[in-house]
C-alpha cells in the first residue's frame, strides 16, 4: 500500500472518455448543423441572383419596347431551378404613348393537381385504405 500506485484508475478514464464522446458528438452536430445552413444560404443566394437577372431582363425589354401595346400585355421571365417565374404586365396610359406596369409578381410555373377523389369517405383526402 505504500508503493506509491493508484489504486483505482478506472472511474477517472471512464469519466475521460464519456467527456471525449460528448465532444466528439457535439462537434459531429454542429460540423452538420453549419454544413446545412451553409447549403440552404448557398440556394438563397442563387435564387436571389437568378431573381434579379429576371428583373434585369424585364427593365432592357421594357425600355426597349419600341410600341407600347395596345391592351394590358403580360410578359413572363422563367429563372431559378424551381421552376418560378417574374411575371410584368403592363398597361397602356389613356394617351398611348407611354405605360403604366400594373403587376411584377413571382409565380411558379409548375401546376400541382390534387388527386381524384373516387366517392369512397365522403369527399376527403384519398389516402390508404385500412383492411376490411
Amino acid at each position: 500500500m505504500g508503493d506509491g500506485t493508484p489504486r483505482s484508475i478506472g472511474l477517472p478514464m471512464l469519466i475521460v472518455i464519456f467527456m471525449s464522446l460528448c465532444l466528439v458528438s457535439f462537434a459531429g452536430i454542429a460540423y452538420s448543423t453549419a454544413r446545412s445552413s451553409f447549403e440552404k444560404s448557398e440556394g438563397v443566394v442563387k435564387r436571389t441572383k437568378d431573381y434579379y437577372e429576371a428583373c434585369n431582363e424585364a427593365e432592357i425589354l421594357l425600355s426597349s419596347l419600341e410600341e407600347i401595346p395596345g391592351s394590358e400585355t403580360t410578359y413572363t421571365f422563367p429563372f431559378g431551378t424551381n421552376m418560378e417565374e417574374l411575371q410584368v404586365t403592363i398597361c397602356p396610359d389613356a394617351d398611348g404613348k407611354s405605360y403604366e406596369i400594373t403587376g411584377w409578381i413571382i409565380s411558379d410555373s409548375s401546376s400541382w393537381e390534387a388527386p381524384e377523389n373516387n366517392g369512397n369517405n365522403g369527399g376527403g383526402p384519398v389516402g390508404p385504405q385500412a383492411p376490411e
